[in-house]
C-alpha cells in the first residue's frame, strides 16, 4: 500500500503506524538516507503488518518558498547537496553528496526529467526543482530577471597517466580528494596511489578503469574539454596578456548582414609554468559590453539577468586554455533589431579584470 508523507513524520513514526521497521520502508522506497523524508512524498508500505487506524485527508500545506538556482555540470555548493538529496529521495542515484555537479548528478537530473515529462536537459532548472517538489515562488515585489544560460565554456584536459608531475597533476590529486577517492599527499606525483584513486574513480562512474586520466574520465569528474582555438583568417581579434593569461577575442566573421548571428569567442591561454586559478563571485564570468558608431551601449550581457550566488574557481592548467563563446543576435536590449552601422565589442574577464574590443559592421 502507499502512504504520504505528513508534515512531522518521521520513518520511525510512520513504521510505528504500520507495525513495520524504518529499515522495511526504506529498503522498499531505495531511501539510503533515513532521515531525509519530505512532506507529499509517496512511501511505498510493504504489507504484512497490522493495518494503521485511518488517517483522514491532510490539509495541503505547501513546501517553504526557497530560491531555484539554475544548476548544471560543474557548479558546486550547497544547492547543488540539496539537489542531489531530492534526486537521491527519488530513488534516482546522483551520485555522492558532495555538493559537486558532476556526471552522474547531469545524469539523475535527465534521468528524472525524462520521468516528470520534462524537456531533457542535464540542467536544473526551475521547473526541475518544482517538480521535485520545491516551492519556487517567489514573494510580492518587482518580478525578477530570468537566470540566464552562462556562455558556453570549456577547457583544456591534459591526458595523465603513471609518472607524471606538475600542477595539473596536483589539480586531479584534490580533485579525486574533493570525491573521497585519493587519501595521499597533494604533491603533483601522478604514482601508485594517485593510480590506484582513478582506477576506483573510473569503476565508480563505469567508466573500464585503466589509471589513465584521458578525456572522459575528465567528463566524469565535471570539466568540459576542449582544445585552443583558432581564430579564422581576415576577421576582427585582439590580444592581451594579464595575471600569465594570454586573452584572445575574436568574432566569426568582419562583416555581417542584418539579423545574422555575431558568433563572440574568448580564449584564455595560461602561459605561465603553472597553474592559475580565476575566482568568480558569481555565475557570471565575463561581460560583454557592444556600443554602436556613436558610443552608446545597445547591448549588455548581464542586462535584465540574474546570476547565481556562489563562489566560482577555474584553473587553467600550464599551456592549458579555457574558452568562452556567446552568441549576439544583433536585438538590443530592448528587443528590437538594431540599425546598419559600425559596432565596438567589449568584453571583460571578469577574474582579471582584463578588457578587449573588436569591432564589427552590420549591413
Amino acid at each position: 500500500m502507499q502512504y504520504i508523507v505528513q508534515p512531522g513524520d518521521t520513518l520511525f513514526t510512520i513504521a510505528q503506524k504500520f507495525n513495520t521497521t524504518v529499515d522495511v520502508i526504506a529498503r522498499a522506497n531505495n531511501i539510503s538516507n533515513i532521515n531525509v523524508i519530505y512532506v507529499g512524498q509517496i512511501l511505498t508500505i510493504p504489507t504484512g503488518g497490522v493495518p494503521p487506524t485511518p488517517v483522514p485527508p491532510p490539509i495541503p500545506v505547501p513546501p517553504p518558498s526557497q530560491t531555484c538556482p539554475v544548476l548544471r555540470r560543474g557548479d558546486r555548493g550547497e544547492a547543488v547537496r540539496r539537489l542531489q538529496t531530492l534526486l537521491l529521495n527519488r530513488g534516482i542515484d546522483p551520485g555522492p553528496i558532495d555538493g559537486i555537479f558532476g556526471f552522474k548528478t547531469e545524469t539523475a537530473v535527465r534521468t528524472f526529467q525524462s520521468r516528470s515529462g520534462l524537456v531533457v536537459t542535464g540542467i536544473a532548472t526551475v521547473q526541475t526543482w518544482t517538480a521535485l517538489g520545491v516551492n519556487c515562488t517567489q514573494p510580492p515585489g518587482p518580478p525578477i530577471p530570468p537566470t540566464p544560460t552562462p556562455p558556453e565554456a570549456c577547457y583544456f584536459c591534459p591526458v595523465l597517466r603513471l609518472g607524471r608531475v606538475g600542477p595539473a597533476v596536483r589539480f586531479l590529486q584534490r580533485a579525486l580528494q574533493e570525491r573521497g577517492f585519493y587519501r595521499g599527499p597533494i604533491d603533483g606525483d601522478f604514482g601508485g596511489r594517485t593510480q590506484q584513486a582513478v582506477r576506483q574513480f573510473q569503476r565508480q562512474q563505469g567508466l573500464t578503469p585503466t589509471g589513465v586520466v584521458n578525456r572522459a574520465t575528465w567528463d566524469a569528474l565535471g570539466y568540459d574539454c576542449c582544445d585552443e582555438p583558432s581564430p579564422p583568417t581576415g576577421t576582427p581579434i585582439e590580444t592581451k596578456v594579464g595575471r600569465g593569461i594570454r586573452h584572445i577575442l575574436y568574432t566569426n566573421k568582419a562583416v555581417y548582414n542584418r539579423g545574422e548571428n555575431v558568433d563572440i569567442t574568448l580564449s584564455k591561454t595560461n602561459i605561465t609554468d603553472d597553474e592559475i586559478t580565476l575566482r568568480y563571485s558569481t555565475s557570471q564570468i565575463i561581460e560583454i559590453t557592444i556600443r554602436n558608431a556613436s558610443g552608446n551601449t545597445v547591448w549588455k550581457y548581464s542586462q535584465n539577468r540574474q546570476f547565481a550566488q556562489f563562489n566560482r574557481v577555474i584553473t587553467i592548467f600550464e599551456g592549458g586554455t579555457q574558452v568562452i563563446s556567446e552568441d549576439w543576435s544583433q536585438v538590443n536590449n530592448s528587443g528590437n533589431q538594431v540599425a546598419p552601422g559600425t559596432y565596438t565589442i567589449t568584453v571583460e574577464n571578469l577574474a582579471t579584470n582584463v578588457s578587449l574590443s573588436v569591432q564589427i559592421q552590420i549591413r
